[in-house]
C-alpha cells in the first residue's frame, strides 16, 4: 500500500504541476508557482499539496487565495484526466523550504567569504 501511495503522490505532483502551469499562463497566480510535494492520507481521501512561489509577499497571498478557490476545479480536471476510482480532496499549503534553503546557502557564502578574508 505504501508503494501505491508513493506512486499516486508522484502522479498527482506531475498532473497538478501541468494544470498549474496552464492556469498560470492565464494569469491566475502571482509570481512563479511550483508544486513541491503532494502527501496523501493513508485512506487516499485527502491530499496536501505543497507549493512555493517565487515573487513578492503579495504574489504568495494571491496564489494561496487562487489555489484555495480553484481546488475543486483542479480535482474535477484531474478526475477527467486520470482513470482512478477516487480523486482525493485537495488542500494547498505554502512550502517555505526553498526560501529557507536559500537563506542557509547565503549564510554559508558569507561564512566562506569571511574565512577567505581572514587568511
Amino acid at each position: 500500500m505504501i508503494d501505491r501511495i508513493k506512486r499516486l503522490e508522484t502522479l498527482f505532483l506531475e498532473e497538478i504541476n501541468t494544470l498549474i502551469t496552464k492556469m498560470a499562463a492565464n494569469g491566475d497566480f502571482g509570481g512563479f508557482v511550483t508544486i513541491t510535494a503532494v502527501r496523501l492520507s493513508k485512506d487516499l481521501a485527502n491530499a496536501k499539496v505543497f507549493f512555493s512561489v517565487f515573487g513578492s509577499p503579495e504574489d504568495k497571498k494571491k496564489t494561496q487565495e487562487a489555489l484555495s478557490l480553484l481546488r475543486k476545479e483542479i480535482g474535477a480536471k484531474l478526475r477527467g484526466r486520470l482513470h482512478l476510482k477516487r480523486i482525493p480532496s485537495f488542500s494547498f499549503e505554502f512550502d517555505d523550504t526553498p526560501e529557507k534553503a536559500s537563506r542557509v546557502e547565503s549564510i554559508f557564502q558569507i561564512l566562506e567569504k569571511e574565512k577567505q578574508d581572514g587568511k
